[in-house]
């Protein structure tokens, strides 16, 4: 099934939010860069940003993502094996593609209710799976909070700027299976307990700089143009 197929000029409201995460009362971090600029033609959408500006210097989980839209709609995972998918392109600005923490495009398959996180993401250069569990206080306590990235060199998949790629993640969460693939090679698989019952698609620009000292680290004077186009749910 395709989620959207992005005939524009807008993005629809009805298939896509930026995700925000609440601060308190009436207050909420929203995951958008006012530098970021959005397109869609041809049944794709681009956001390029051409230098980073969005960052918070007291929590990782908010300065992280730089700008981040997710599905409308949520899907359901009670029901047997479920394929999420997209083509993607990326090309860094500013920076090589070689450190995946200056920004990178990213294929989201998420639960914040949870904060479970199984995404793919591309720089100019490489492809990686990550597998987190946020720290999100009241949520997930710190000591059960990880980010693993996974780079895959043997898979087979040759990573250009600007070049797109299928990018898949499958859940099935009767086995507690979950794989990510690029291209139809495997890049990554597990076991993950307590699978959630629904998921959410997304798609966004992201750093992952830690913060040090109480300083934000990821504005470098870079930035990323990325492209999605085929978002399937099967």
């Amino acid at each position: 099934m395709i989620y959207d197929d992005l005939n524009g000029p807008h993005l629809r409201e009805n298939r896509w939010r930026f995700l925000e995460v609440p601060l308190g009362v009436d207050q909420t971090w929203r995951y958008a860069d006012p530098a970021a600029q959005t397109d869609i033609d041809d049944g794709t959408v681009s956001v390029r940003i051409d230098a980073f500006t969005r960052s918070n210097s007291d929590v990782q989980i908010l300065d992280n993502p730089k700008h981040l839209l997710v599905s409308v709609e949520e899907f359901d995972l009670t029901g047997g094996p479920r394929t999420f998918a997209v083509e993607m392109a990326a090309q860094n600005i500013g920076a090589t593609g070689e450190d995946y923490r200056d920004g990178f495009a990213a294929f989201n398959v998420l639960d914040m209710n949870s904060a479970q996180v199984f995404d793919l993401i591309a720089t100019s250069k490489h492809a990686y799976a990550i597998h987190e569990r946020l720290f999100v206080p009241g949520v997930v306590d710190k000591e059960l909070a990880f980010t693993h990235v996974v780079h895959a060199p043997l898979a087979g998949v040759d990573i250009k700027p600007a070049q797109f790629h299928r990018y898949a993640v499958s859940i099935d969460r009767g086995t507690g299976a979950v794989g990510w693939s690029v291209d139809d090679f495997p890049v990554y698989t597990t076991h993950a307990p307590n699978l959630p019952e629904k998921i959410q698609i997304g798609f966004g620009i992201i750093t992952l700089h830690p913060i040090e000292d109480g300083h934000s680290t990821s504005l470098r004077g870079q930035g990323l143009h990325a492209r999605w186009r085929q978002f399937t749910v099967d």
